[in-house]
């Protein structure tokens, strides 16, 4: 009974070919990609002192720097209410730049997008730089100091033309680079069907869009009679063995081209996988019945694709949540409170509450109170 069970799987092994065998060796160090992000955000924070203080020489055409009698360098008198804008300045231009994703170099991309991004994060930027200037106004020092606003319009042009400058200038150098087979995300697809082939052909053409097929998966047993490859890319795994084959192989993304494929082994193939290992996995349309709600809709080349439950906060964004969320709630907001006054008209007005030396609490008088009669309301100090 052993015996004719180890001849018939000889031959359908014999069909697989082993995940490690299409692991792609790393080009290009690790500390390449880091390298890159690093020196995207310090190439930011230049750009972003560079164009506000071009814009304040061109709106007001005064010195920026000062040499004092000893010889030391300052700000000048002119441009020093707004020096002290600058801890404000690149703070926010570097989380707008990274909430826009304008950090990424995985993956595809667009050079309209990409420019798009920059315009909103710029300009959405601008707007909070304006709004933080006029509420700050350097503090006491310039308290009643006239900010100009041709100045802030300034650099909103300058940091839009030099950031999008320089992501093309990226964008173009990342072309280049993967045309070499650099920088490229080694991909499984499965499926055997017209959708992988299209998959397959798109991403071999255009090796700019930043894949590399390394193998294909079938969508059940593999049939001895079946090929051992698919569009010149060998067959590796079937379905059940498909987190073993991504952490033999190294692959970073899976696309579920077969239309096929069970929803529920789909679902139990992302758990074993795991989140922490960074791996995508991305849908054909034609799966539409089985999506879950935590989905993205994305494109690849010319090749529709749908993202199935992007990895989570990281580490540094959980924290960062967390203690937004413990501020916000120490910060004890103003209650509302509701009743009816001497005159018997409805009253709602806004209780504080604070605490005195002892760390008692006690209740202050409102400061603001609104009076409902008949249909209108109407605000009045308390």
């Amino acid at each position: 009974m052993i015996l004719p069970q180890a001849m018939r799987a000889e031959p359908v092994k014999e069909l697989l070919t082993e995940p490690r065998a299409v692991r792609v060796s790393a080009r290009a160090p690790r500390w390449a990609v880091p390298l890159v992000k690093t020196s995207l955000a310090i190439s930011d924070v230049a750009l972003t002192l560079l164009s506000f203080t071009a814009a304040f020489y061109l709106r007001h055409h005064e010195a920026i720097l000062h040499r004092t009698p000893s010889g030391a360098l300052t700000w000048s008198r002119e441009f020093a209410p707004y020096a002290v804008l600058l801890p404000l300045v690149v703070p926010i231009r570097l989380l707008l730049l990274r909430y826009y994703d304008l950090y990424r170099v995985r993956g595809e991309f667009s050079f309209i997008e990409d420019i798009a991004r920059v315009f909103r994060a710029t300009a959405i930027g601008s707007l909070l730089i304006v709004a933080a200037t006029f509420m700050y106004r350097g503090g006491v020092a310039y308290r009643t100091f006239s900010y100009s606003r041709g100045l802030f319009l300034l650099d909103f042009l300058l940091a839009l033309l030099s950031m999008g400058a320089v992501r093309m200038l990226l964008r173009a150098g990342q072309i280049l680079v993967r045309r070499r087979g650099v920088n490229l995300i080694p991909t499984l697809i499965v499926g055997r069907g017209p959708e992988a082939a299209l998959c397959i052909q798109e991403m071999r053409a255009r090796p700019e869009l930043g894949y590399r097929v390394i193998g294909i998966v079938e969508n059940g047993p593999v049939d001895p009679s079946s090929p051992a490859s698919f569009e010149g890319i060998p067959v590796i795994a079937d379905l059940k063995s498909l987190p073993e084959a991504i952490r033999e192989s190294g692959a970073n993304e899976v696309i579920i081209s077969d239309p096929n494929v069970p929803g529920e082994a789909l679902f139990d193939v992302m758990i074993q996988t795991g989140r922490r290992r960074g791996v995508e996995f991305r849908i054909a349309p034609t799966l539409l019945n089985c999506l879950p709600s935590k989905t993205e809709i994305d494109q690849v080349g010319s090749l529709p694709m749908v993202t199935l439950f992007r990895s989570p906060l990281s580490s540094a964004a959980r924290l960062a949540k967390r203690v937004s969320d413990l501020i916000i709630g120490f910060a004890r907001p103003g209650l509302l409170q509701t009743g009816e006054g001497r005159d018997g008209r409805s009253r709602l007005s806004v209780l504080q509450i604070s605490h005195d030396a002892r760390g008692h609490r006690r209740r202050q008088a409102p400061r603001v109170s609104t009076h409902v009669h008949q249909g209108t309301a109407r605000l009045e100090p308390w």
